[in-house]
């Protein structure tokens, strides 16, 4: 019999084949264990824009550092006042009137009366 076609080496390649795979679902259960455990996960930031030298953003010209740190501060308190807005938006979030042009169009003074009452 030639080396590749013992059988007991066959078996014994076989048996830590099986052995090794045991340990390695052990470890994935393991750190799939340890992910469940953790409670809050961390949210994966994405970077910011990347300012360049020399571009203008909201009317201020990127030169040097200072002016960078400028436009980034805008850039972060534009980006608060939008959030926030976002905020109001979802927490007023009352049925709009919606108002079709046939009315408007029809209409007189009655008509106006009547779309204001809608709006009130």
């Amino acid at each position: 019999m030639s080396k590749k076609n013992n059988k007991s080496t066959k078996r014994k390649a076989h048996d830590f084949d099986l052995q090794r795979e045991k340990q390695e679902a052990e470890k994935r259960a393991k750190k799939l264990a340890k992910t469940q455990q953790a409670g809050v996960q961390k949210v994966k930031k994405s970077k910011g824009v990347r300012i360049r030298k020399g571009v203008t953003v909201k009317g201020i010209k990127v030169v040097d550092a200072e002016t960078k740190s400028k436009v980034k501060a805008v850039l972060a308190k534009a980006a608060k006042a939008k959030a926030k807005s976002r905020m109001e938006v979802d927490d007023a979030a009352a049925p709009r009137v919606k108002r079709t042009k046939k009315v408007a169009a029809k209409g007189g003074k009655k008509a106006g009366a009547a779309d204001a009452m809608d709006t009130a």
